[in-house]
């Protein structure tokens, strides 16, 4: 068992926009190619998931924090974009853009589209029940291309609070990077809304169709961030569903390893990783994290509910990382340092990292022992093995609009 390792290839998505109030007197044309060459940056990293033990169970921990902090400001770093070309210096001014042939850096040749309070009704989601109805409308569109490579939906240039959020999905095979050539139609959906009971902002990030190769190893996934603690901590949650025929054909020296663990864990051939973590925004950016691997539709306090005492390396929580990565693990919750996130205790604004945990892979309108204060799990927070399960052969509403 010590020698088995999975491997996870995670989305880090970074989109970096430059400042451009001094450029007012280019052509809009010009201002938006510039703009949006430079804005759509995106990277990827791969981490071994799970290796007894040591610094390599931990993999998603340290990718996903950076990662977390890079795309928490995705949709705010487009907006921004658009607001620097000007597109809201008329409050209430209607406008539709449709620019062909704009050459981006890349990316190529696209056509981009935008409706500034040109309301788009009737958008559904993943992230939410109903339809909702978006003041604004960006698109990117490869020069001949029948489907969109980004889509953004939004209310309110000002702030993604206190209205409909805002909505984003890419096609990440669209972008140029050669990490992306094989991912073929994996789709990724963002929103970003308020959080109604501790009144912060919540992400939530949605794939499917991941290719379940060496460069997507994925099929489905979902992450939930919630800034919580009066913005001073990050609360994460996420499920990631992946296969052992996949992982055999991806990773074929470690077939026997896992074979082994599939036997272990019951014969099934998809295999959930649960993590929670909660992380300090501070200097040197304490993280306490809990994780499992499942293959029912419950999780256990080790992996598959393998007993840590015949099994090494069944048992991975809690461990703690800060500003140098990973720390250690297989902490009791009374090893964990004080200053590290509890394990246990929560706030009235933060749930602790237990309570976090169990509310993952959870299915909607679960209600959650110890958390009636938090209410049932909504939509956006959904990453049951059912949930994850339902994208086979369905886009259930992860799609281009």
């Amino acid at each position: 068992m010590k020698k088995i390792l999975l491997f996870i290839l995670f989305l880090t998505v970074s989109l970096q926009v430059t400042d451009f109030q001094s450029q007012t007197r280019k052509s809009k044309e010009t201002l938006l190619s510039e703009m949006f060459a430079d804005a759509i940056q995106l990277g990827i990293g791969t981490e071994k998931l799970w290796s007894a033990t040591s610094a390599d169970n931990w993999g998603f921990v340290r990718q996903s924090a950076t990662w977390a902090r890079g795309n928490s400001g995705i949709i705010d770093n487009l907006i921004l974009a658009l607001k620097n070309a000007g597109y809201f210096n008329n409050p209430g001014e209607t406008r539709t853009d449709v620019l062909t042939n704009v050459n981006l850096s890349g990316f190529g040749s696209a056509t981009l589209t935008i409706k500034i309070n040109t309301p788009t009704a009737n958008i559904a989601s993943t992230a939410y029940t109903g339809n909702k109805t978006f003041n604004h409308f960006f698109e990117i569109k490869k020069t001949g291309a029948s489907i969109p490579s980004l889509q953004l939906f939004f209310d309110d240039p000002n702030t993604t609070l206190g209205n409909d959020g805002a909505l984003i999905y890419y096609r990440l095979v669209d972008f140029g990077n050669p990490q992306f050539a094989n991912v073929g139609d994996v789709i990724t959906e963002s929103y970003t809304g308020n959080e109604s009971i501790y009144g912060t902002k919540f992400q939530t990030y949605t794939w499917r169709n991941g290719p379940e190769n060496s460069s997507w190893i994925s099929k489905h996934g979902r992450v939930v961030l919630t800034e919580v603690d009066s913005g001073r901590q990050l609360c994460f949650r996420s499920v990631v569903r992946l296969s052992f025929t996949k992982l055999k054909e991806i990773n074929p020296s470690n077939a026997t390893g896992l074979d082994q663990l599939k036997a272990a864990c019951g014969g099934s051939d998809n295999i959930y990783y649960v993590l929670a973590y909660m992380q300090k925004f501070d200097l040197p950016f304490q993280t306490t994290a809990k994780a499992t691997f499942t293959t029912l539709a419950t999780k256990a306090e080790t992996i598959c509910n393998l007993p840590a005492s015949s099994f090494a390396g069944a048992k991975l929580s809690y461990g703690i990382f800060n500003i140098n990565g990973y720390v250690t693990d297989q902490l009791n919750a009374d090893q964990v340092p004080a200053d590290y996130p509890s394990p246990t205790v929560g706030g009235s604004d933060f749930m602790s990292v237990d309570e976090a945990f169990n509310r993952t892979y959870v299915a909607l309108g679960a209600s959650i022992a110890g958390q009636a204060a938090l209410g049932t799990v909504k939509q956006y927070e959904e990453t049951s093995k059912a949930y994850m399960d339902a994208f086979d052969g369905s886009a259930q509403n992860l799609s281009f609009k």
